[in-house]
């Protein structure tokens, strides 16, 4: 995989950009056009995707990652099942992942399902392996039967129409599914990492390939309650989803929703000629101060008045050095307007002559600017979440880095209360009738829940910020009804309930089939196997394992409905006995661990009667040293 990922994207040189080889860049289109326009394939827009990439990369540009030159495997890389079981790992040997490692693991999959099935990929940057399939052609005979996303808690390092069209919580067929199962599978196998950093390398992986085996046969016999927890606890959000909910409504609201979010918006298509708006006000807020002080001197001067111990020259040469610095300016500012394009004058022209539209730009930069504080803020603490392992070294580096986070939290809650004040100055303006015909105001920042960075937070969204309603006399209800958003948010709960309980009930028939026929095989083999003892013993111990598993997998699934009770495989005489077996097993377990504990006291009593002994002894031996010291002094 990795010799077809070079030969269709060549890795760049050092110092060389690869985006400088990208399709997009090599295209006649200008920067604007750019970041206007949709990749292949693609629903979001090329603009959106890059700000992706450009987070992701630069949070791993800050993670610590393994030497080539001191190990041979860097790392492991998982393919792992919705029930966290490890499917396929890769050994990595590169520093840091790379993208082929993915593919080879996807590329694995698919050798081993049926043609006709579909598969959900949840990745950490699943916009960014789905841009690549797009673009490079990877894995094209199988790419119409992927649905790629992102996982649920690294969606923060994503733009807000990325998360519309990737995030689970928002995508048909994911159901409840969070795509976090490599950090509980990495957090399971943390002990490991101390003894396999220095094992030779087939110890290693015998070494990962036994936890992992131990892992699959402890996750497969509380198979029957993990899904138990994931029913009741999709029971109790679909109810909550369904008390708020008018379904036919909300879901034309949020198709129109997603259509509006993941257009080439206007803000992000402009972001470069915003910026420099930005600078030309700035510029221009200079250039007005630097005249008001040339015209204070030049009253100075010929008024005459002005303090004895100001000195006409000083006074002069401040003047002359004031007109230098505004004609500077002034020649900057014209470069600038210059380069503008024809919207970006139209957009400045509005500015200079409207405080509400500039107080607006203001506020809308200083919320990127804090969503990105608060994205960095979230890379820098997911090496303290994800508590790879414990080590002295470790726990340092770890209360290090939160304190240092610690430390940033004034500064991005100062952030935070600007910007609700600049909201609030926005609403006042509106109420005043200083604002366009259909302008908003923008949705101050709840403090309470500043650092969550949940994908339904007002942080993602930028509504009442930009000119996209300005004119407009009718705003749509799921930009300013509260009603509509709030049912919005729980018919994407609803569908996702109900996905995850038709998956529930799938998986509930498929664990009666699967169970059902290594029955039949089982038993028949045992029946063909008389003359040979082994294999029997063999044969009648996976029985038991089976067994074990129909006991605990049967009361944990009853809850979950199926339309015929199928049968499990053993019939209900085996089944008892089973049961009987393993309530025996479970109370001899509880009386060996409470002998073990009367044990363990025992113990306790005769270590402390021993040296409690050992005490006598030696207050015996002190008063008979005494008693011979006091005879001797007697006798002298």
């Amino acid at each position: 995989m990795e010799e077809i990922v070079e030969s269709l994207r060549p890795t760049p040189k050092k110092g060389e950009n690869r985006q400088k080889n990208s399709p997009e860049k090599s295209s006649n289109l200008d920067p604007q056009e750019q970041q206007q326009s949709y990749e292949p394939g693609m629903r979001v827009p090329t603009a959106v995707l890059d700000g992706c990439n450009d987070s992701f990369v630069a949070a791993d540009e800050r993670r610590m990652k393994a030497s080539t030159v001191f190990f041979a495997d860097t790392g492991l890389m998982a393919l792992i099942c919705r029930h966290d079981r490890v499917l396929w790992l890769v050994n990595m040997t590169s520093a840091g992942e790379k993208q082929y490692y993915a593919l080879c693991l996807l590329q694995k999959l698919f050798m081993y399902i049926p043609e006709s099935m579909r598969v959900g990929v949840l990745y950490d940057i699943g916009c960014q392996l789905d841009r690549s399939c797009q673009r490079y052609g990877f894995l094209s005979w199988v790419l119409d039967r992927i649905v790629f996303g992102i996982s649920v808690f690294h969606a923060y390092g994503h733009q807000w129409p990325c998360q519309l069209i990737y995030h689970p919580r928002k995508c048909e067929g994911f159901g409840l599914t969070d795509g976090e199962g490599c950090e509980r599978f990495w957090s399971s196998i943390q002990s490991l990492i101390p003894s396999c950093r220095v094992s030779t390398y087939y110890n290693r992986i015998y070494t990962i390939d036994t936890q992992i085996k131990a892992l699959d046969q402890k996750s497969l016999l509380n198979m029957g309650n993990w899904m138990r927890c994931k029913w009741l606890s999709t029971d109790l959000k679909m109810k909550e989803a369904e008390e708020l909910l008018s379904e036919v409504y909300e879901e034309e609201q949020w198709r129109l929703q997603v259509i509006e979010q993941t257009k080439p918006l206007k803000q992000q298509s402009k972001g470069l000629a915003d910026q420099q708006i930005r600078e030309i006000l700035a510029l221009i807020k200079n250039a007005d101060e630097y005249k008001d002080h040339i015209d204070e001197l030049e009253t100075w001067i010929l008024d005459g008045n002005y303090s004895e111990e100001a000195n006409l020259d000083d006074i002069q040469e401040d003047l002359e050095e004031s007109k230098a610095k505004l004609a500077k300016l002034q020649t900057s500012i014209k470069n600038k307007k210059t380069k503008l394009s024809v919207d970006g004058r139209l957009s400045l022209t509005k500015l200079m002559g409207n405080a509400f539209l500039r107080q607006r730009m203001n506020a809308l930069a200083l919320k990127q600017r804090l969503r990105d504080r608060l994205r960095h803020r979230k890379f820098e603490l997911e090496n303290v979440e994800r508590a790879y392992r414990n080590t002295i070294n470790h726990a340092k580096l770890e209360a290090h880095t939160k304190q240092h986070v610690k430390r940033k939290e004034p500064g991005i809650q100062t952030l935070a209360r600007k910007y609700n004040a600049l909201c609030n100055d926005l609403k006042e303006m509106i109420k005043a009738k200083k604002a366009p015909l259909g302008a908003i105001a923008p949705f101050p920042i709840e403090m309470s829940g500043l650092f969550k960075l949940d994908v339904d937070d007002d942080i993602w969204q930028d509504v009442g910020l930009t000119d996209d309603n300005d004119e407009v006399r009718e705003i749509p209800p799921w930009l300013g009804n509260e009603c509509v958003q709030k049912g919005i948010k729980s018919l994407l709960e609803l569908d996702r309930c109900m996905e995850e309980k038709h998956r529930l009930i799938a998986e509930n028939i498929s664990m009666r089939q699967w169970m059902r026929e290594e029955w039949v095989i089982v038993t028949s083999a045992i029946q063909f196997s008389v003359d040979d003892p082994d294999v029997i013993y063999q044969l009648n111990e996976r029985r038991k394992v089976l067994l074990r598993l129909c006991v605990a997998w049967d009361p944990a699934v009853k809850m979950i409905p199926i339309d015929d009770e199928l049968p499990w495989g053993p019939d209900s005489i085996e089944l008892a006995n089973a049961h009987h077996f393993e309530y025996n097993e479970s109370v001899n377990e509880k009386n060996r661990e409470v002998e073990q504990d009367w044990k363990d006291q025992d113990m306790d009593h005769e270590d402390n009667l021993e040296e409690d002994m050992d005490d006598i002894d030696d207050m015996l031996i002190m008063d008979e040293i005494d008693a011979l010291a006091d005879e001797f002094s007697t006798n002298l």
